[in-house]
């Protein structure tokens, strides 16, 4: 059972994303290791501004389909567009922003919390109510290409947490931040397969 249509997997916006972060790659490692631009890596520096707008467009491709279009897949659309969410709340510190107290209170510590927890809890119950299906559908995504691409997404944001703290590494905060990005853009690159081909019903198998 496939979970994917097999349409033109490598379409222009995939090899476009693509490029672009295999340019980012090279270019901020010859900065940082060739000219020691650790700027480039610092606390709200370019590197972390990167991954919260690669968050951000990763975030409005899976939304974007929930609110135009009919189709059965809405729920895991809505799922990956809250993740990517919840990501970009983790990455930017709200505190430091000339913004109004109520804006700082929810984006971040307890309100941050309780709004992700809210949404998810929201999410899985409403899938518990059809659980055969979403069960279904979410293996058949797992065991998809892209369901490999999010699960590798997730590998390296877990070594990224790893580099964090790997004080005795030089640079150690650049592996962090490149580490990350490079989870966000595989997220990025699963957001435009599922736009192009879609999450197919289980029962269109």
């Amino acid at each position: 059972m496939k979970i994917f249509r097999n349409q033109d997997y490598w379409d222009e916006r995939i090899i476009i994303t693509i490029v672009i972060f295999i340019g980012l790659l090279l270019g901020s490692t010859y900065l940082v290791f060739m000219h020691n631009h650790v700027f480039l890596y610092k606390e709200n520096g370019p590197l972390e501004n990167i991954q919260v707008v690669t968050l951000m467009l990763a975030c409005l491709v899976f939304f974007t389909p929930v609110v135009s279009q009919k189709r059965m897949d809405k729920l895991i659309l809505l799922f990956f567009a809250f993740l990517c969410l919840s990501f970009i709340v983790r990455e930017i510190d709200v505190e430091k922003f000339d913004i109004p107290e109520i804006l700082i209170v929810l984006g971040s510590g307890i309100g941050r919390n309780i709004i992700l927890g809210t949404g998810f809890i929201a999410i899985f119950s409403y899938a518990f109510f059809n659980f055969s299906y979403y069960k279904h559908l979410s293996i058949s995504f797992l065991r998809s290409k892209n369901g490999v691409s999010m699960i590798t997404a997730g590998i390296f944001l877990g070594i990224g947490s790893a580099f964090e703290h790997a004080k005795l590494v030089q640079h150690h905060q650049f592996f962090e931040e490149m580490s990350e990005l490079t989870g966000y853009v595989l997220i990025l690159l699963v957001a435009w397969s599922i736009l192009k081909n879609g999450i197919m019903s289980p029962s269109d198998t």
